[in-house]
């Protein structure tokens, strides 16, 4: 997650949980995904939300994070679990670009658009090469990103959009948050930077920005390639629609080759 810092990382951490609960059904299709996996790879892991559902007695799951602020997050989520699944999770913290495993995995996952916070081809390339390699012979690598096909809603290079009015109100460390969405595109470089402002009942607002650079589905299949996978299936949707040009979302099911 790239953002600017917040007064404090644990509230900024807080926030961005209650703010990013995943998109309805990911968490059930990367579980069908993952039948029958004894090692499992998340990238970005987060605070735990969706390897809380991944783990199970028997499985190995690994989650790798940067931020160290949401890995302790994802320690106080992962103590909810019934110990003989807990005992089977490990969380790292580590960049997604340049990570190695002492034993290779069946699957790797890079959930709710997590590969859009690489923001250049050579970071993204990099990340699917160490993918590659931490895979087993015949493993596969699911991931899933909106859309970006249709990404053009005006011919200019940069422009700004603003939600007026609060896209969540959310209560929190006692106060009351009304949350609001400032995204800033820039065409050109393939730029969608996005600026979460928190504003308390009482107390100075806090903000959040994501920066990501988005790829289209083409050169995204271009980098796969170059990093030795072969796609197995794409969707639009968490139900498991093919995916269209218009589909909200794409994800990516590839077979290391």
């Amino acid at each position: 997650m790239a953002h600017a810092r917040l007064t404090s990382p644990r509230l900024e951490a807080e926030l961005y949980a209650l703010t990013h609960r995943g998109n309805p059904g990911d968490a059930a299709l990367y579980a069908r995904i993952c039948s029958g996996a004894d090692r499992v790879l998340e990238l970005g892991s987060g605070y735990g939300r969706l390897i809380a559902k991944l783990a199970q007695p028997g499985r190995l799951v690994t989650g790798l994070e940067v931020d160290a602020a949401l890995l302790a997050l994802a320690r106080r989520e992962l103590g909810h679990l019934p110990l003989a699944a807990r005992r089977g999770v490990r969380l790292i913290q580590g960049d997604m670009r340049h990570f190695a495993l002492s034993q290779r995995v069946s699957h790797v996952l890079l959930p709710y658009n997590g590969l859009y916070c690489l923001l250049s081809k050579r970071d993204a390339l990099a990340c699917l090469r160490a993918v590659r390699a931490a895979l087993a012979v015949g493993g596969l690598f699911a991931f899933d990103v909106w859309n970006a096909e249709g990404f053009q809603p005006q011919r200019v290079a940069q422009s700004s959009l603003v939600e007026a009015d609060p896209i969540v109100t959310l209560d929190h460390a006692g106060r009351t948050w009304d949350v609001f969405e400032r995204s800033r595109i820039g065409r050109a470089a393939q730029r969608l930077d996005v600026t979460y402002r928190y504003v308390p009942t009482t107390g100075p607002a806090l903000e959040l920005t994501i920066r990501q650079r988005y790829y289209r589905a083409s050169e995204l299949g271009e980098l796969l390639e170059r990093a030795g996978f072969v796609v197995d299936k794409r969707y639009g949707h968490f139900s498991g629609s093919r995916f269209t040009s218009r589909s909200p979302h794409l994800i990516v099911i590839a077979r290391a080759g």
